[in-house]
């Protein structure tokens, strides 16, 4: 479990802007143990699995800028947790964080243990997206962090989807709360409907939407392109 002040470095490290990183090719990428970080966070934040929605306004009056404005920035970051990539970059920076290219054997096996939970999950009948988020704003930031927080599956049926050409609008099947600052809160949502994928290699895109999020324009909608999703011969997601 991450202790507060590594909690606070990996925040930092997975939402600050990317490093400069060449392109790389999904299908070619050595295994997670060797990336450097720039390789990990950019997994995260800038990869077929990634997805960063930002909304702005301007408030005026006291507190506001030298101008009388100050502009509020909230961004999400949504990504498939349920894709094996996504998970490994998490894995990956915490290894980097916790000095594990350093340590000896059994150290290594010890902390290969704590991390496969995570790592391995079982996701063969679930799409996982987390949703997390970060504003310039303190009172923007923790408006977002309740709503987070406090909303429940029920509550959220309504109000949360998952849509592609084939199916559209599939229901939220399981939520958890926002917990942990790195990855979010967490949509469930099944890969089948009545016996079709809800994502296949012939679905152009795949859209999450969360209507009444605060900090947003009334909605949070999130696209990703589902053909670079291919990893080799194989739609990971």
């Amino acid at each position: 479990m991450l202790d507060g002040f590594m909690l606070r470095a990996l925040l930092f490290v997975i939402l600050s802007p990317l490093m400069a990183f060449s392109a790389a090719s999904w299908a070619n990428l050595e295994p997670f143990g060797s990336w450097s970080l720039d390789q990990a966070v950019k997994v995260l934040n800038d990869s077929p699995w990634a997805r960063r929605e930002t909304f702005t306004r301007v408030i005026h009056g006291v507190g506001s800028g030298i101008s009388g404005e100050k502009e509020i920035y909230n961004t999400f970051y949504v990504r498939f947790l349920s894709a094996r990539p996504v998970r490994e970059a998490y894995a990956r920076i915490q290894q980097i964080q916790y000095g594990y290219d350093r340590m000896l054997p059994h150290d290594k096996r010890r902390f290969e243990a704590l991390q496969s939970p995570n790592l391995n999950m079982d996701v063969s009948r679930w799409i996982v997206l987390s949703v997390s988020f970060r504003s310039n704003d303190p009172n923007e930031e923790s408006a977002i962090r309740r709503y987070f927080q406090s909303e429940t599956v029920e509550t959220l049926r309504t109000k949360a989807y998952l849509s592609t050409a084939s199916c559209p609008q599939v229901a939220l099947s399981a939520y958890f709360p926002h917990e942990e600052e790195s990855v979010g809160a967490k949509f469930i949502f099944p890969r089948e409907v009545n016996g079709v994928s809800v994502i296949g290699r012939d679905c152009p895109n795949v859209i999450l939407e969360l209507l009444d999020v605060p900090g947003t324009e009334s909605r949070l909608c999130a696209r990703f392109e589902v053909d670079p999703m291919m990893v080799g011969n194989r739609l990971v997601y």
